[in-house]
């Protein structure tokens, strides 16, 4: 048994994962999350700021005391949309790898799906075809099967992103609203022979569309693994969000991060219009993403 850990250094949120894997399993020790926002500001500076820079440092501190205090024996470090946008990327890279004497791989978005992927169907049993989906802060995965191999498409269209263009200001209005509706549609990829297939939800959007879903007065992760949950309730849960301000969102959704409420309509948003154009009926949230994909790709 080998003690290792996974970071995601996401344009939204940045994540750790500490577990003993043994066999092909990882079983979790350690599992947090934090709401950085690095991908702020992108589409208009091309860089990524200081003050985001400052978030994920502050919350790597934390991380690596952790890992330390585990005696993790390997560490894993992957950067994905903002790193891979951003004009000062080896600026930031430097400095993270100069901090905490480690090593960050930025990630092409096809890998993160492949990697999102080998998480997501290790720990489901999956008997037919499949489509997993990951929404993020400036990039969105899908990842199916097709003719005995695994697809991965990525797309540039994110909560953080989407957030900044268009839900900056909440409730959004109908002008802004139609103009997002055709700015995402333009971007979708057209995707054929998705039908009969079981359908996962991966990453903050998801959770906390389950979160909210389950009508949580706190957030429950374990509640909400392989979580089922139809189009109905969540074009439901959208038209209630979409009259929402930032201020009721906090108020009326208890259970999910205080951080994730400036981008959770955007995020749902984003969601409606993917389960519209592929016809989804019913999706499950998966807890497990990328960081387990991480681990298990190296053992």
């Amino acid at each position: 048994m080998v003690k290792v850990a996974s970071i995601d250094l996401g344009s939204n949120s940045t994540r750790l994962l500490i577990g003993n894997v043994k066999d092909g399993k990882i079983f979790t020790i350690v599992k947090r999350h934090e709401v950085t926002r690095m991908g702020e500001g992108i589409d208009e500076n091309n860089f990524i700021n200081l003050d985001a820079q400052k978030r994920v440092f502050k919350v790597l501190k934390k991380y690596f005391n952790e890992i330390k205090k585990n005696n993790v024996e390997q560490i894993f470090i992957v950067g994905t949309a903002a790193l891979r946008d951003a004009t000062n990327q080896n600026e930031v890279i430097n400095k993270i790898e100069n901090m905490f004497e480690t090593n960050v791989n930025v990630i092409s978005g096809v890998e993160e799906g492949y990697l999102t992927s080998l998480g997501v169907l290790n720990n489901s049993e999956i008997n037919n075809n499949y489509l997993i989906i990951d929404i993020g802060g400036r990039s969105t995965e899908f990842v199916f099967n097709e003719n005995n191999k695994v697809i991965s498409i990525s797309t540039d269209l994110g909560v953080v992103s989407l957030s900044e263009k268009y839900f900056s200001n909440l409730p959004i209005n109908s002008n802004l609203l139609f103009e997002a509706e055709k700015f995402v549609e333009d971007r979708l990829p057209n995707i054929e022979n998705l039908k009969n297939r079981e359908y996962f939800g991966v990453a903050g959007t998801f959770t906390s569309l389950g979160s909210i879903y389950l009508d949580q007065s706190q957030f429950n992760e374990d509640a909400l693994h392989l979580l089922e949950i139809d189009k109905d309730s969540i074009f439901n849960i959208f038209k209630q969000v979409l009259n929402f301000s930032e201020a009721k969102i906090l108020s009326r959704y208890k259970g999910i991060d205080p951080k994730r409420a400036p981008t959770i309509t955007s995020g749902i948003f984003l969601a409606t219009k993917i389960i519209k154009k592929y016809n989804i009926d019913v999706i499950k949230v998966s807890n497990c993403d990328i960081l387990e994909g991480l681990i298990l790709k190296n053992y």
